[in-house]
């Protein structure tokens, strides 16, 4: 796992619209997606955030994850709860589909709280996911995180779930 840097973007950009074509079906979408319009003013020029990248032995592109900071936009439950505090949010944990069962996710979802901790200084990483993506809930849940919100809808496109990672229990941290 390793920082994107400049020349990292432009294939970091190409798996994300594929990611978001291929797995999550909908594509991209400006106003939820500014960040895959531009990763480097995104990750690469503001303090406080990363895209991370996964590569095989050969240098290719496997997936990417990236910290964002400060949590979620809304609901407005979850901008309470996060107000104030030093949290950021990890997004973009995409494998392409043919690099996947092979602890790829989980090494960028370990190395992501690794940076937030050590790197970014934050307290609380949250997520959310897309449940009606195959694997996506079953994925979140074999590792230490806590259910905060669930807004699944039944008939709804989109069936989101959000967590708090355990940071401490992830990374094998001994606890205050």
């Amino acid at each position: 796992m390793q920082p994107a840097g400049p020349d990292d973007v432009a294939p970091a950009r190409a798996l994300m619209l594929r990611v978001l074509e291929e797995d999550l079906g909908y594509g991209f979408r400006p106003e939820w997606h500014a960040d895959v319009a531009d990763p480097a003013t995104a990750y690469l020029r503001t303090p406080g955030q990363v895209l991370l990248l996964a590569r095989d032995d050969d240098g290719v592109l496997m997936g990417t994850t990236a910290v964002r900071t400060g949590g979620p936009r809304s609901p407005q439950v979850l901008v309470d709860r996060y107000a104030g505090r030093p949290v950021a949010q990890l997004v973009r944990v995409w494998v392409l589909a043919e690099h996947r069962r092979r602890g790829v996710a989980r090494a960028l979802v370990t190395a992501a709280a690794r940076w937030a901790v050590t790197e970014g200084g934050y307290g609380t990483l949250c997520l959310h996911t897309d449940t009606a993506v195959p694997g996506a809930e079953a994925f979140w849940r074999s590792l230490p995180v806590v259910e905060v919100l669930d807004e699944r809808v039944p008939g709804e496109q989109l069936q989101t779930v959000h967590f708090e990672l355990d940071t401490a229990a992830l990374l094998g941290a001994p606890r205050p």
